[in-house]
């Protein structure tokens, strides 16, 4: 069974990712990990949702991993609070993951710490391996 893991970090306001993450473990029969990073409070600027925006995103997150629940997909959700780079290793080398799924970094918008990582950096630290998302067209 695969263990694919998706990364959501503050401000997200898509869950591109984690929707890829369910779909790959629903077609390949793996277990999905969602890996919330928040900065630690008292080294990083919190990145806080629009007024209303955090149950909205909380809502269609919870619905999605009920959907996945329904249909036999194990999702397990966790918050990790430091360093975006330092977790995102952590997570994986503990957790053992085999599949990473990274929204595309040219998706990510301007000031969020995910542009402040290496994809090459991350790939050179982990032995998993990485699937980007890019946004679907309208």
């Amino acid at each position: 069974m695969k263990r694919i893991m998706a990364v959501l970090e503050t401000g997200e306001t898509k869950l591109w990712q984690a929707v890829h993450a369910v779909n790959l473990a629903k077609r390949v029969g793996g277990k999905v990990f969602i890996l919330r990073i928040l900065p630690s409070a008292k080294n990083e600027e919190i990145v806080l949702l629009p007024e209303g925006g955090k149950e909205v995103w909380q809502q269609r997150l919870e619905d999605l991993i009920d959907e996945a629940r329904s249909q036999g997909i194990s999702v397990d959700y966790q918050i990790a609070y430091g360093s975006y780079e330092d977790e995102l290793v952590r997570f994986i080398r503990e957790t053992k993951i085999d599949i990473l799924v990274l929204i595309a970094p040219h998706l990510v918008a301007p000031g969020r710490r995910q542009r402040a990582i290496s994809l090459e950096s991350v790939r050179h630290r982990v032995n998993c391996r990485i699937e980007l998302v890019y946004e679907k067209p309208d």
